[in-house]
């Protein structure tokens, strides 16, 4: 699947200080202030990794100092395959000396949090991460945890809360 920009519909149904990136049926991206939001719903593919760096580009021109990810995992999601994998490595060491923190939320219990969990750990450590990430459970952890490493201050988590819970309600 590629990415699909999506009609005037569809982008109205973020909160206008939302920036969609790129989406599928399976995820958005998009940005708020010097945040990249990325909700995955199904499986990621190669397009979702080019509407990544699409964002990591536009949370750095919102603080050219640099930005804070929050991901959205939702139980639907699926492990990408072994190709999508080794490029999000590749991409988090060209990008990650930008990134000063990233969230993460995942959806669902047991054994399918416990995995997602594990495929963004190898990730991580293929790229030799240093980037400061938390896994959560919720928006507002999430946010928390971004806004004290990677915002301006006086940016609100509960307002960066308020646009991840629009992003979850996007279509």
């Amino acid at each position: 699947m590629g990415i699909s920009y999506g009609s005037a519909a569809r982008r109205d149904s973020l909160p206008p200080s939302v920036n969609r990136i790129g989406s599928s049926s399976d995820y958005i991206v998009a940005t708020w202030k010097n945040v990249m939001l990325q909700h995955v719903r199904g499986e990621i593919d190669l397009a979702f990794l080019k509407a990544s760096l699409a964002g990591h580009h536009a949370a750095l021109q919102h603080t050219p100092s640099g930005y804070g990810v929050v991901t959205l995992v939702e139980s639907t999601a699926r492990i990408p395959g072994g190709e999508v994998r080794d490029e999000a490595g590749r991409l988090r060491v060209k990008t990650q000396h930008m990134l000063r923190a990233h969230s993460v939320v995942i959806g669902g219990e047991g054994f399918f949090a416990s995995t997602m969990r594990a495929v963004i750990t190898g990730i991580m450590t293929v790229a030799q991460s240093r980037v400061p990430t938390k896994m959560v459970s919720g928006e507002l952890d999430a946010s928390v945890f971004v806004v004290d490493r990677a915002c301006p201050i006086g940016t609100d988590p509960g307002e960066l809360a308020e646009m991840l819970m629009a992003l979850r309600g996007a279509g």
